[in-house]
This record gives C-alpha cells, sequence and structure tokens, in this order.
C-alpha cells in the first residue's frame, strides 16, 4: 500500500510458538502461551537473539528468532 511505512520485528521464540506459527502457514502468531505474561516482539535483531539464547534455550533447550513485518 502507497504511504504505508512497515516494521520489521524480530521475537525470540521457543519449539510450542514456532510450531503455531508454522500451522498458521506462516501468517499469523497464536494466542500467548499461559506461561507468557505478553507477546514480546522487538525491533533489534541481536536484543532478540540474546532474549532467545537466554530464555528459550533455558526452558526448552532450543530457541528461535522469528522475523516479522507489520
Amino acid at each position: 500500500m502507497e504511504g504505508v511505512e512497515t516494521v520489521e520485528m524480530f521475537r525470540p521464540s521457543g519449539p510450542k510458538e514456532l510450531k503455531f506459527v508454522e500451522e498458521s502457514g506462516y501468517s499469523s502468531w497464536s494466542q500467548r502461551l499461559p506461561e507468557h505474561p505478553i507477546f514480546y516482539p522487538v525491533s533489534n535483531k541481536e536484543y532478540a537473539k540474546e532474549i532467545a539464547s537466554k530464555w528459550n534455550v533455558r526452558d526448552s533447550g532450543v530457541g528461535y528468532v522469528t522475523r516479522f513485518r507489520e
């Protein structure tokens, strides 16, 4: 759309969140998981990597950084 700015965001994710995204055909996020108090996108890829490595790897053994545009 002309005149609309696209914002690129990153989201640290674990395997549960990534499964929801895959099941949607990579078109949407599911509702928050019960153990997550907020939806946590960030605008900095490096910060998203840091969060994924500290939180998701600790909790599930693996962490991902997903990128999306809004």
